[in-house]
């Protein structure tokens, strides 16, 4: 049944491939999977921008060891924006185990060269967890037609119920230009509680229509 399930949503991510803003695959020595990301401004008929934000992360991902246990991941978020950068976010997150509503408070600061989104929120089920989400981004031209990539994503999670945290951290580093980026990944994970575990996975990424 989750294997079925896999298939059809990982199916029904890449049918918004044309349309994402960025479209990674990536391939490591653990694990295979597609990351597809919408991250923009509501905007006007004029196509002026307005205070609101919408981004939606949608992550697919199989093990070579255990192909039928795919993970599935979809967060989907709407924030207000104040001047400054901070706003408040309210987030649904689906993954294997069903769907979470959470809500808090966001920042978003933009550069030429750096981007930083993230937020803090709160789950709303009864003894949910608080969450921590940041992604780093840094875009140095090196000529005219391309510049370095380097992103790092940091999102703990603390579970009040079991007083356990878990952490993950996504890191990108390698070339880019207007359409195309690509180069080496590494994505860790560690949990604590009852069953600690830590997990790697090394390997290459490429992206397409990657936005600025």
């Amino acid at each position: 049944m989750i294997k079925s399930m896999f298939i059809a949503v990982a199916a029904t991510l890449l049918t918004g491939v044309a349309a994402a803003q960025t479209t990674e695959v990536y391939a490591g020595n653990q694990r295979a999977g597609v990351d597809i990301l919408w991250f923009s401004p509501f905007r006007k008929n004029s196509g002026e921008k307005t205070s609101f934000l919408f981004f939606s992360r949608n992550r697919a991902s199989i093990d070579y060891k255990q192909p039928g246990a795919g993970l599935l991941g979809s967060v989907n978020a709407v924030s207000m924006n104040f001047k400054g950068g901070i706003g408040i976010v309210s987030v649904a997150s689906f993954t294997n185990t069903g769907l979470t509503p959470k809500a808090g408070i966001q920042y978003f600061r933009s550069l030429r060269h750096f981007m930083f989104f993230g937020w803090l929120v709160t789950d709303l089920k009864k003894n949910g967890g608080l969450d921590l989400f940041g992604l780093f981004r840094y875009t140095p031209a090196i000529n005219e037609k391309v510049s370095l990539m380097a992103q790092v994503e940091l999102f703990p999670v603390y579970f009040r119920e079991s007083k356990s945290t878990n952490m993950i951290q996504r890191v990108r580093l390698g070339l880019k230009n207007k359409v195309w980026s690509g180069g080496l990944m590494a994505d860790f994970s560690q949990g604590g509680g009852i069953n600690p575990y830590r997990t790697t996975n090394y390997g290459l990424f490429l992206r397409v229509n990657d936005f600025k």
